[in-house]
């Protein structure tokens, strides 16, 4: 995962309020957190190929699965099933209910940034933030949106404390968890929440799932 000692500040995504040929135009990617965050730059877009499939770039291998539109294709078939399973809800905990007021939201691995717009829609008078190694989001969000390209196992250098930080499916995306969790904390503001969506236990019906294969063991560890 990322070396510990970097200190490289995260790259953010602004909106483009025309429309624009992502893969072309790497200008329409400005700055939305003024010294914190910088343009992208073409390098971040340039995809390592391998066997049919594109990966990202940035901190290229330290993230697994590829980037490509097949991958996107899935994750958000995986925000739907989500949704099926969870009655439509976006997530589960009482962050915004009740009276709760939430002003700075955090998505960890946004992926194609899916959820954060579905949340973006839903607190339109939140500040989202959408954080991950490919930049593969759309740039037509709501505007209380924004998203960055970075590790977030790197120093969080965010200027903002928020009131809710949420990840999904993530298990097997960061090394460090115990340092994950201490940045998280040290990110919320009193009384905020944290939310990690995964899959546990991981089972088969047929049987093929076998005390000592590495699935198991990674699922026991």
């Amino acid at each position: 995962m990322a070396d510990p000692t970097s200190t490289a500040d995260p790259v953010a995504l602004e909106v483009d309020e025309a429309e624009t040929d992502t893969a072309s135009d790497t200008d329409s990617f400005a700055s939305t957190e003024g010294s914190s965050t910088s343009s992208i730059t073409s390098s971040i877009l340039k995809y390592r190929q391998e066997n049919g499939r594109t990966y990202h770039a940035y901190k290229d291998g330290q993230y697994v699965i590829p980037n490509d539109e097949q991958e996107q294709d899935r994750l958000d078939l995986q925000h739907h099933l989500f949704l099926l399973t969870f009655n439509d809800k976006l997530y589960l905990s009482p962050a915004g209910r009740e009276g709760r007021q939430l002003h700075n939201v955090l998505d960890v691995g946004t992926g194609t940034g899916i959820w954060a717009m579905d949340f973006a829609d839903e607190h339109p008078s939140a500040s989202v933030i959408g954080i991950d190694l490919s930049p593969i989001q759309s740039p037509f969000v709501p505007p209380n949106l924004s998203f960055q390209v970075d590790d977030i196992e790197e120093p969080w250098t965010f200027h903002v404390k928020f009131d809710f930080i949420y990840s999904r499916m993530m298990t097997a995306s960061i090394a460090d968890w115990p340092g994950f969790f201490a940045k998280a904390y040290e990110n919320l503001n009193p009384g905020g929440w944290i939310e990690l969506a995964d899959i546990y236990p991981i089972t088969s019906d047929d049987g093929t799932l076998t005390k000592d294969s590495a699935t198991h063991e990674w699922v026991n560890y």
